[in-house]
């Protein structure tokens, strides 16, 4: 399987762009909406489109190129001008929009494009499409693309992690369903041998991205719902508590690894139990595994009663405003059009069957649980989709990437033998610094935006990569 999530991976799958956002609030009479709503008008004569491209090389980009050649087909008069090979998370997106030079629509992450639409930059859907198109996706992923009421894109797919395990080291080659059972479990395969660790887990390897999951299985939360941090929470220092101790208290990891390529490394050569991915990895472990390979739910924690929930992202599409685009009525009636077309039941079903990505449509997601064709593992991550959490689509989620991952790769790193590095450190470490980052770049430590404010973010470019997924 291959897939974009939520909210990063250009081609590697494994970056997002983390975009500092200076806030300016305006205190108006108007509603949260970036502008008055639009007539979108069809087009009397021919009208041209931009479209950035983030598909990856391979089964999605055959999908576009699908679902494209189809909208052409049906909308002679709109003429379609791509750039593919654009990462998701582009901060050029932005720059692009200080001129009014921005494309008319961008396949974007749901994160992402909830900071582009508090930045003002782009159409509120809602506006346009009655709300019985948005009816048709799980409710789960539609909410990924809303914030404050508005509907800023439509997803075409969804996405996030679940545990693949490996059946030849199990017993009775079943997964584990408790995190009691998983920990028992990956103490017997580190027992095999010295060439084998039963949980390899890099914690800051994907910037809190694969972490996320850990904080509600403990009661805990990235942000609360006023969009403050919670990172040094009760709730959220067990989390972290309880996955130092794999090393610590199991030994069924250890420090010193080299991201996400170590774990990979064991589990594909069969010296390691479980591996928590995303399906964008999944064929690359069905060549290593072949048949032992599973896909199961993140396991119950038996100790509080809480699922673990991994972030549920997607991908999806996004139309630019006349202030980012500038877009004309006709040009903004097309790019809709583009939009709801990428999306549709052909769209999706071309793109689980080309590229595997998981759909966000509730009749594309019937169809693939009735007929699971060539993919025997798609009834996990149907079942892990039960058990996930939002993807935040605030602002201040840019600010937990770098904070985290510095934070959590000190911990493992440099906390043995040193007694003033603990979970609880760490997690006020982190915490500190998302707060900091919030404090420089302006951006209010809560927010709650109601409809009689108009809040305007502008996004400046002062941001790097890191590591998520």
């Amino acid at each position: 399987m291959s897939t974009t999530d939520s909210g990063s991976p250009p081609k590697s799958r494994r970056n997002v762009l983390i975009v500092a956002i200076v806030v300016v609030v305006i205190i108006a009479a108007v509603a949260v909406a970036v502008s008055l709503p639009h007539k979108s008008t069809p087009p009397a004569a021919k009208v041209t489109i931009t479209i950035w491209d983030t598909s990856a090389s391979g089964g999605e980009s055959a999908a576009f190129n699908q679902s494209l050649a189809l909208f052409e087909a049906a909308h002679s008069n709109v003429t379609v001008d791509i750039t593919y090979g654009v990462s998701v998370g582009s901060t050029n997106f932005v720059t692009d929009a200080t001129s009014g030079t921005a494309p008319n629509v961008y396949r974007d992450s749901s994160d992402n494009g909830g900071s582009l639409y508090s930045g003002g930059l782009l159409v509120n859907l809602s506006q346009y499409l009655p709300s019985s198109v948005f009816s048709n996706y799980t409710s789960g992923t539609i909410s990924d693309w809303t914030l404050n009421g508005a509907i800023y894109g439509l997803p075409v797919n969804t996405n996030g992690i679940a545990m693949y395990y490996n059946k030849a080291l199990l017993p009775n080659g079943q997964p584990p369903s408790t995190l009691y059972q998983m920990v028992q479990d990956a103490v017997n395969v580190t027992n095999m041998g010295s060439s084998y660790l039963g949980l390899p887990y890099d914690i800051g390897a994907t910037s809190g991205y694969r972490f996320a999951a850990w904080y509600p299985a403990f009661g805990g939360e990235i942000f609360n719902s006023t969009g403050y941090p919670m990172l040094n929470s009760t709730p959220d220092v067990a989390a972290m508590s309880y996955v130092w101790n794999w090393t610590v208290k199991y030994h069924i990891d250890q420090p010193g690894l080299s991201g996400m390529s170590d774990e990979q490394a064991y589990f594909e050569s069969n010296h390691s139990a479980f591996m928590f991915d995303g399906p964008w990895d999944q064929s690359t472990y069905l060549k290593a595994l072949g048949n032992n390979l599973g896909v199961a739910p993140m396991p119950f924690n038996n100790a509080t009663g809480f699922w673990p929930q991994p972030l549920w992202g997607s991908i999806g599409y996004l139309v630019a405003n006349n202030k980012a685009s500038g877009a004309t009525a006709a040009q903004i009636w097309a790019s809709v059009q583009f939009v709801e077309e990428m999306t549709n039941y052909t769209a999706q079903l071309n793109l689980y069957t080309q590229a595997g990505d998981l759909p966000a449509l509730k009749s594309v997601g019937t169809y693939i649980s009735a007929n699971p064709g060539s993919d025997p593992l798609v009834a996990g991550w149907v079942a892990q989709e039960s058990h996930t959490q939002k993807f935040p689509n605030i602002p201040q989620m840019a600010y937990y990437w770098t904070p985290f991952g510095q934070g959590a790769s000190n911990l493992e790193q440099n906390a043995t033998g040193n007694s003033a590095i603990t979970p609880a450190s760490t997690m006020n470490q982190i915490e500190a610094a998302i707060i900091s980052g919030l404090q420089t770049n302006g951006v209010p430590l809560t927010m709650v935006l109601e409809n009689s404010t108009a809040q305007v973010f502008t996004l400046i470019l002062q941001a790097g990569v890191t590591n998520r997924i």
